[in-house]
């Protein structure tokens, strides 16, 4: 709703994530389009998963990355890249995270909090089954 309302606020952002997330996103995506009759995005699932779980600080980016990728059994490597459009309050986080880690000595790893937020997200999803109507 609030893309609808504010859709003039809304901002494109560049999100890289692990590319087997993205195919998960996308069937999700599908699964609830039919399931509910309405139309979806991508980008509603990224804002409300990065809404939800992208957190603000370095020092939770990092542990959320870490988590992520703990939880792995395989490398994410560097992830698939996607634009969205996203709230002004993801956009505020999401816009400088990738060179506010890399100041702080962590380059590389927005691959791996932008893929620890989705994955928290589409799990909470599974767990709670289709979108009804």
């Amino acid at each position: 709703m609030d893309l609808k309302l504010r859709r003039d606020a809304w901002q494109t952002h560049p999100f890289r994530f692990a590319a087997d997330l993205v195919t998960k996103l996308s069937k999700r995506v599908a699964q609830d389009c039919s399931s509910s009759g309405k139309s979806l995005t991508a980008a509603q699932y990224v804002d409300a998963a990065m809404s939800r779980y992208l957190p603000a600080t370095i020092e939770e980016q990092l542990a959320l990355a870490e988590e992520f990728l703990l939880s792995r059994e395989t490398d994410v490597g560097t992830g698939k890249q996607a634009s969205h459009r996203v709230s002004p309050e993801v956009y505020a986080i999401a816009a400088p995270l990738a060179n506010d880690l890399r100041e702080a000595g962590h380059a590389r790893i927005a691959v791996h909090v932008y893929s620890g937020a989705l994955d928290s997200f589409l799990r909470d999803l599974e767990s709670e089954g289709p979108l009804g109507k």
